[in-house]
């Protein structure tokens, strides 16, 4: 009876030794197949080339147009870039991702016309299994994205506040163009409002919306914040095209010369600007950067590796004090 108790113990314990075996084995066999599945996407990507998708809310926008250089300058040389100009048409960037889609494309980057308004194109691209970097500005379900590539807009907002205080001696009347449709400007005039509030005697007087932050939209809402202000001290703009539209009506007005305008981008025409004395202060994006950064994180999606939810890119002023260092 002894015997026959130890000879199942013996028993039971080769079993179990068996079942741990057998788990490692299957365990080991699981991560290398998956490592095998990664390894041969990532030789396939790099001999094929891969194919990426991205979707511009305004190639006319020099910011845009120094992206787009810049993705395409970080594709490998079999790699391909498909870019599509949606002109501030929110229907238009849906039509355009769709065509990406049926072209398959391995991956889609996307600027959002309208951060709230452009779910249905992301979960259209969700369905057909393609994944999505939101890059410029966040799109309001971060979860139908793999990646957000922004720009810290809350501070640049800060920095344009801070530098239009400094010009006005923290006393003066304001008014703001703005285009609240989207994250991206949304939160710079977030954090021009919040920083506004550290210069209790400066006061804004009126916020106004452009249909589209281009220079052709914003030159009648500067008419229109215009007349209804005729003694403004300073405008607020939601970017240096839609700058350009106050500079000409304030210029026209003959009042250029006693309202500080500033802008944010750091564009070269935004550079232009300041240098000639018609912008006092522009807060500078680095495109190049998120170009790359947006191709970069493309890949590793693509080879299956992990990526960080949100990149933020740092943003800093430029001033007549240092436009030097940045021409």
């Amino acid at each position: 009876m002894k015997m026959k108790r130890i000879l199942t113990a013996i028993m039971c314990l080769v079993f179990s030794f068996n079942l741990i075996a057998c788990s490692e084995n299957s365990s080991s066999n699981e991560k290398s197949e998956k490592q095998e599945r990664k390894t041969s996407t990532s030789e396939k990507a790099e001999k094929d080339g891969i194919k990426i998708g991205v979707s511009a809310p305004d190639l006319t926008n020099v910011f845009f147009i120094q992206i787009k250089d810049a993705m395409e300058n970080a594709l490998g040389p079999n790699d391909e870039l498909i870019i599509q100009d949606a002109a501030g048409d929110q229907n238009k960037q849906m039509n355009d991702v769709a065509d990406m889609i049926n072209q398959g494309v391995d991956a889609i980057a996307i600027s959002a016309i309208n951060s709230e308004g452009v779910e249905a194109t992301l979960r259209a691209c969700q369905d057909a299994n393609v994944p999505v970097i939101a890059f410029n500005t966040a799109v309001k379900n971060e979860d139908l994205v793999k990646s957000t590539v922004v720009s810290d807009n809350y501070l640049a907002g800060q920095l344009c506040a801070q530098a239009l205080a400094e010009a006005l001696h923290d006393k003066g009347e304001i008014v703001e163009i703005t285009y609240s449709t989207t994250e991206v400007c949304y939160d710079r005039q977030k954090g021009f409002e919040d920083e506004m509030e550290n210069h209790s005697d400066i006061h804004i007087l009126q916020s106004r919306d452009v249909e589209k932050p281009r220079a052709d939209y914003s030159q009648p809402v500067m008419v229109d914040l215009l007349n209804a202000n005729p003694n403004i001290d300073g405008v607020f703009t939601i970017n240096d095209p839609t700058a350009r539209g106050a500079i000409a009506t304030l210029k026209e007005a003959g009042v250029l010369e006693n309202t500080k305008v500033v802008a944010i981008d750091g564009s070269d025409e935004g550079k232009e600007f300041i240098k000639a004395g018609e912008m006092i202060a522009s807060a500078a994006q680095d495109p190049e950067k998120i170009g790359s950064t947006v191709v970069e994180t493309a890949k590793k999606i693509i080879d299956g590796e992990d990526v960080d939810k949100k990149v933020v890119i740092e943003m800093f002023i430029i001033t007549q004090d240092n436009i030097d260092d940045y021409d």
